[in-house]
């Protein structure tokens, strides 16, 4: 199970272990159901990893601007209890979010009356 928190905000909060060639860090990430990716890192916050470029792509954000030839850099992450690839996109946002690639076989809950945030993978 992994746990996270509702901010005052309202966005959903995890914390996990962002894993490059050169070092690792802790985030907090917002769980972004628009974003079909796995994880985007802000600029600042990736550089020092050491992350490996591994293809360019096109993407279209929420209010339909095509950004085209985007970096996609591989790298590892921690999630459920164990480390795992994935693809990572960069923003010049300070934000860092997960996205739903991240939630394929799993069930997110999110409790706005104790700010509370619930993932667990859903037994076949």
């Amino acid at each position: 199970m992994i746990t996270g928190k509702i901010s005052t905000s309202g966005s959903a909060i995890i914390e996990t272990r962002v894993i490059g060639s050169r070092t690792e860090i802790s985030v907090e990430g917002i769980l972004d159901t628009g974003f079909d990716g796995y994880l985007c890192l802000p600029i600042t916050t990736a550089v020092s990893l050491g992350l490996e470029l591994i293809k360019l792509e096109n993407s279209e954000l929420a209010d339909g601007t095509i950004l085209e030839d985007e970096p996609v850099f591989l790298g590892k992450m921690e999630w459920y209890g164990g480390i795992i690839d994935v693809d990572i996109v960069l923003t010049k946002s300070a934000d860092t979010l997960l996205g739903t690639a991240l939630l394929r076989g799993m069930e997110v809950r999110l409790n706005y009356s104790t700010n509370e945030v619930v993932i667990e993978k859903i037994s076949a």
